[in-house]
């Protein structure tokens, strides 16, 4: 029961994301706890096989497939095709999104809102206007002049990446990609399937009840044994 609780409620996430830029969507492992060897007692032990007694919930994993793109017709917006992340200088830190919904600050950076600085190839991105053209590499360019150019990072693990809340990722060993591929005035929307989680979903609910089930059958057979015992 707990298993199927914690696998609706990863599945309850990716729903209420399917609409948030950049999110990628978990996944709940199960594993064996624990396995019984069945065996024959004769005159010697003939292992027949294993059994699982119940399976657990082990792990959560992250898929990061990608997204639907999106043409928004907006300056700020960038999109990555493929692998990669931009850089945010949160001020604890470098945390990594696929969200480019940028925005300026009152000073003239390039920030993702409510987050931090995107980070470019010369450090913060101060672009003062958003009146420029940028291409496919993240180059920013105003009348012609190269302002910074948006860097991307990748990893080479992306099991290592942690969580950080509002599609951010923290993790070590992140290297620059010097060739991305960015769509301007786009945004990548969330790789969640809702049909398929839709279903996911009834499925886990079954299993729930039927667990449910199963639990008030094994308290009528124990109030049934503690009736015997006092007989």
């Amino acid at each position: 029961m707990m298993t199927n609780t914690q696998t609706l409620s990863t599945i309850s996430n990716n729903i209420a994301n399917a609409e948030t830029i950049g999110f990628k969507k978990d996944i709940t492992h199960t594993a064996a706890f624990g396995d019984m060897l069945v065996s024959r007692l004769d005159s010697e032990i003939n292992p027949l096989g294993n059994m699982s007694l119940v399976r657990i919930a082990q792990e959560n994993d992250t898929i990061h497939s990608q997204g639907t793109i999106k043409e928004t017709g907006r300056n700020l917006d960038f999109a990555i095709t493929g692998s990669g992340f931009f850089g945010i200088n949160t001020g604890n830190g470098i945390a990594y999104t696929r969200n480019g919904s940028f925005s300026i600050d009152n000073e003239g950076y390039l920030v993702l809102k409510d987050v931090g600085r995107v980070i470019g190839q010369d450090g913060e991105i101060y672009i003062g206007t958003d009146e420029f053209t940028a291409d496919s590499y993240g180059n920013l360019s105003i009348n012609g002049a190269l302002i910074d150019k948006i860097q991307v990072y990748d990893f080479e693990d992306y099991n290592n990446l942690e969580k950080a809340g509002e599609g951010l990722y923290t993790g070590q060993g992140a290297f620059v990609n010097p060739t991305p591929n960015l769509i301007w005035k786009a945004l990548e929307g969330s790789n969640v399937d809702m049909v398929e989680e839709l279903t996911n979903a009834i499925s886990a609910t079954r299993n729930l009840q039927s667990c449910s089930q199963v639990l008030q059958m094994y308290d009528v057979v124990l109030s049934k044994a503690v009736e015997i015992g006092k007989l």
